[in-house]
């Protein structure tokens, strides 16, 4: 751990020299992760422009424009990332940038499934509990989790400025706390943070997802009539953030899983008897460990999928929003054609026309169909 290469954590990479001991999974880095950002980065902007509209600035809503937009963040942020690390192009190896970059990428990444958690938590409220729906499922409320856990995130994160300085013109994590490798402060930090974040947030998130679903299908077996058709449309909201909330856990916990392995595949050292078997199952290992960090990317990038296929009001909202600049040019057509019509009616209105027998002019009454 003596790079940038390990300001990632598991949701990104952490897999240290994977990238440049061995070129074909190198090759999976270089060319997957620039795919994925190119669907992920369009969809969080729609998806955050579609969550900020008025119709759609439910308390959930907020919990979803805040994710769309920390996914957002975190995509760009891996971009400068991967250019740094993956295609060896210097970018963060300058004062202050050294010691900020760290703290905003890896907060958007912990931000991510805590924002889930919140709309989740809420979720479970309105579902299990819903004479509290009105005290604890609000807009303002929603607001201010959302800043909590922003705040949150960046003091949790702010120890990394301190573990990361320029060390002979790199930048890197300080000697100081890397002192006794795996049991070093940096290491002990990193690993308690990561527990918190990618495993007791997910965890946390499916046993509220089960709770939910078991209410539901309880709930599924009163009349409609003593419900009032309410519940339709909270169920309608309640599968898609379902689907938001067990896609993350899917591509959360696998590399929860091969992160928290990696130490029983450490690259072996040139002269062991057993190098070629070890270095075969290293190289496994990292093979497999590069394809589920790919697929856990996918989480900070498909949500806008997920709410196209689920999100019958999303999809209304989208199709609106597309289609806003031709109802515009709509709605102009007719009030200059209404425009044009009545300025040649009160032109011809005003004509007077001279009789030939010498009466005095008289008005000609004009017809629509003259336009």
């Amino acid at each position: 751990m003596e790079n940038l290469t390990n300001v990632t954590t598991n949701s990104t990479a952490g897999f240290d020299g994977l990238n440049t001991d061995y070129p074909s999974i190198m090759a999976i880095d270089k060319y997957v992760t620039p795919i994925i950002c190119l669907i992920g980065i369009p969809g969080n902007i729609l998806s955050f422009v579609i969550w900020m509209q008025r119709r759609m600035r439910h308390s959930s809503g907020y919990y979803l424009a805040a994710l769309a937009l920390d996914d957002l963040i975190f995509l760009t942020l891996h971009i400068v990332f991967e250019i740094h690390v993956t295609w060896s192009v210097s970018i963060v190896d300058y004062p202050v940038l050294c010691e900020t970059y760290p703290i905003l990428f890896i907060a958007s990444q912990y931000l991510s499934p805590f924002f889930v958690l919140g709309f989740t938590t809420e979720r479970y409220i309105s579902i299990c509990h819903p004479f509290k729906r009105e005290k604890y499922c609000t807009i303002k409320r929603a607001k201010i989790v959302i800043v909590c856990f922003a705040v949150f995130m960046l003091c949790l994160t702010a120890p990394h400025g301190y573990f990361f300085t320029m060390e002979s013109s790199v930048c890197e994590v300080r000697l100081s706390v890397r002192e006794g490798h795996v049991k070093s402060i940096y290491n002990l930090y990193n690993l308690s943070v990561e527990m918190l974040a990618f495993f007791v947030v997910p965890v946390a998130v499916l046993v509220l997802n089960i709770l939910v679903i078991l209410e539901l299908r309880r709930l599924s077996r009163v009349e409609q009539a003593q419900l009032h058709g309410s519940p339709q449309r909270t169920a309608a909201t309640t599968v898609m953030l379902l689907a938001v909330s067990f896609y993350q856990i899917i591509t959360t916990l696998p590399v929860s899983i091969t992160y928290a392995l990696q130490g029983e595949f450490e690259k072996p050292q040139a002269g062991d008897p057993d190098y070629d078997r070890f270095n075969h199952s290293h190289m496994t290992y990292n093979f497999v460990q590069m394809i589920i960090k790919e697929y856990g990317i996918t989480h900070y990038a498909f949500n806008f999928i997920i709410y196209v296929i689920t999100g019958k009001m999303f999809r209304q909202e989208l199709k609106r929003l597309l289609l806003r600049p031709f109802s515009k040019l709509a709605l102009h057509l007719p009030r200059d054609y209404t425009s044009l019509r009545t300025s040649v009616r009160a032109s011809e209105n005003s004509r007077t026309w001279v009789s030939t027998n010498g009466n005095h002019a008289k008005e000609i009454a004009t017809s629509e169909t003259l336009l």
